[in-house]
């Protein structure tokens, strides 16, 4: 427990009973500068999380009422190549009429000290690019920015014309072996992968709400497997309500009106609307032809489902950006951070590309 002014925080473990009041506190810290959305997790707050293969939310209670939430993932890693025990942390929280009382702080440092207590060498955390108090807060607490990636929300607005269609089929169970070996391959060498077994890939795919192994496509030709891409159908997991634009977004929202009435163009959801998205995910390649391929697919299958934005985050020097930057997108810097905490030196991170999960967005 710890006073912060003129009240005791209590920072412990979230349980299920727990659920709605963190759904609440969700509701109240909306995301965003120039698109404010509202982030709706109903009906389980924890969905989310269940990607993860370990796993924890805390939050801090003031007098019986949750002000504050946090949540942190573990998973082993390779970075220049050792192996490394690092936890990622997200979902950082604080309900607006309690900000600058040391709330964050109070998390902080717990996740800090159970990361000490399980032998955790690093943590880590993505920022987007604009939000300055969360970079000032990490920084003062000793992280160190050491990667600029990016998410890249590609617009769905119509159907998209496939070249090969008929080279392009779910996986199946056998074809799992040659997935897992394709995603090794294109990210060996990336900072924060490691190696995946079929059972990994298959774990993944059975704690994931709205992630299967259904969700998998294939590109395949005379010669094999060229690529294979999957989505995670998030809106099953949470759920983003536009609140409010800012005033460059709405002379931008009304221009894409105008213009839809002489031609096909990206939709933008009013005040009060969804706005529905999909994660890729298992997006590996040998040619980038034929991710292209499946990138159009998993386009109209969002289309048919009313879905308005593919995305996913990536280095932006790697083979994968290069494919995506060639499709209609918004793009979102994200500043990559991290914080050792057994003394390993990391003397060339940021140098080599970095592998992002798609369960990091």
């Amino acid at each position: 427990m710890k006073s912060t002014g003129s009240f005791m925080i209590k920072i412990r473990a979230a349980t299920d009973a727990d659920n709605e009041a963190l759904i609440q506190l969700q509701a109240n810290c909306p995301q965003g500068t120039n698109l404010i959305l509202k982030v709706d997790s109903s009906p389980d707050f924890f969905a989310r999380s269940k990607s993860f293969k370990d796993w924890s939310i805390l939050v801090a209670v003031d007098d019986g009422r949750i002000v504050g939430s946090a949540a942190y993932a573990i998973d082993d890693v390779l970075i220049e190549g050792k192996p490394v025990r690092a936890a990622y942390e997200y979902g950082f929280m604080v309900d607006p009429k309690e900000r600058r009382k040391g709330i964050a702080v109070s998390l902080q440092e717990h996740i800090e000290r159970s990361a000490k207590k399980k032998n955790l060498d690093l943590l880590t955390l993505a920022v987007i690019e604009d939000n300055l108090p969360s970079m000032n807060l990490f920084r003062k607490m000793g992280f160190e920015k050491v990667k600029e990636c990016a998410t890249y929300s590609l617009m769905i607005y119509k159907k998209l014309k496939l070249a090969q269609e008929a080279n392009i089929r779910k996986a199946e169970e056998g074809d799992l072996e040659g997935i897992v070996s394709l995603i090794n391959e294109m990210y060996n060498g990336y900072d924060f992968f490691h190696p995946l077994r079929v059972s990994d890939l298959v774990d993944f795919a059975q704690r994931t709400p709205g992630f299967g192994l259904d969700n998998i496509f294939v590109f395949e030709d005379s010669e094999g497997i060229k690529a294979c891409l999957g989505y995670w159908d998030c809106v099953k997991v949470r759920r983003y309500i536009v609140q409010r634009f800012s005033s460059g977004m709405r002379i931008q929202s009304f221009l894409l009106k105008t213009m839809g009435m002489f031609a096909d163009m990206p939709h933008i959801p009013g005040v009060g609307e969804p706005l529905l998205s999909y994660n890729l995910a298992t997006l590996a390649f040998t040619d980038p032809a034929a991710i292209a391929e499946l990138v159009k697919y998993i386009n109209n299958i969002a289309f048919e489902n009313k879905i308005h934005l593919l995305q996913v985050a990536v280095d932006e020097e790697s083979s994968a950006a290069e494919v995506l930057s060639k499709f209609r997108l918004a793009r979102v810097g994200t500043q990559i951070f991290i914080k050792s905490l057994s003394g390993k030196k990391f003397l060339h991170l940021g140098e080599s590309k970095f592998y992002v999960d798609a369960t990091e967005i």
